[in-house]
């Protein structure tokens, strides 16, 4: 079996005193799809309540739910998950895991960095912990998952995950303290 290496394997976490930027490795990601009608039944009896909207996002335990469209969903947990084995049978299933790159951004001015980054409003009234955002970092779709006060994960394809670091990293760089 091929071994997973990062697209970020050579970049080295940002810290600083009140900010912290890194990659957040060891999960799966799978998407799942259905046009059954019984689809969002079937998922949720898998897999635990479903988001209502794909502006939030939904945690059961250890596993968090996006809605990414109409009857599609992405399902994040530890690399250890076994929410591909229950999904025999529900839907469409695509692994992502391999596919896709975690960015962790956390620490007081978080929210200053990513409202430079992408447009979302990322005010602590409007894009709460839960609040999920299907946008673009420097021309390139992102998936922004609110996971705290000031705390964010960003959810980048493998492809430009690099260049979506050092957008991040650049725009850090202003709370080097």
């Amino acid at each position: 079996m091929l071994e997973r290496i990062s697209a970020l394997a050579s970049a080295r976490p940002y810290v600083s005193s009140v900010l912290t930027i890194a990659e957040r490795a060891g999960f799966t990601l799978t998407q799942v799809a259905g046009l059954s009608p019984d689809f969002e039944t079937k998922l949720s009896a898998a897999v635990g309540p479903l988001p209502g909207s794909v502006s939030r996002a939904q945690v059961n335990g250890e596993r968090v739910i996006f809605r990414i469209g109409p009857a599609q969903f992405w399902i994040v947990e530890p690399e250890a998950g076994t929410t591909p084995a229950r999904l025999d049978g529900v839907g469409a299933v695509t692994p992502l895991t391999s596919s896709r790159v975690r960015i962790a951004i956390a620490g007081a001015p978080a929210r200053e960095v990513m409202a430079m980054l992408a447009p979302v409003d990322f005010h602590p009234a409007v894009f709460t912990p839960g609040a999920v955002a299907l946008t673009g970092i420097h021309h390139t779709p992102v998936t922004i998952h609110c996971t705290g006060e000031n705390a964010f994960d960003t959810y980048v394809m493998r492809t430009f995950a690099r260049d979506v670091w050092d957008a991040i990293t650049d725009a850090g760089a202003a709370y080097q303290f």
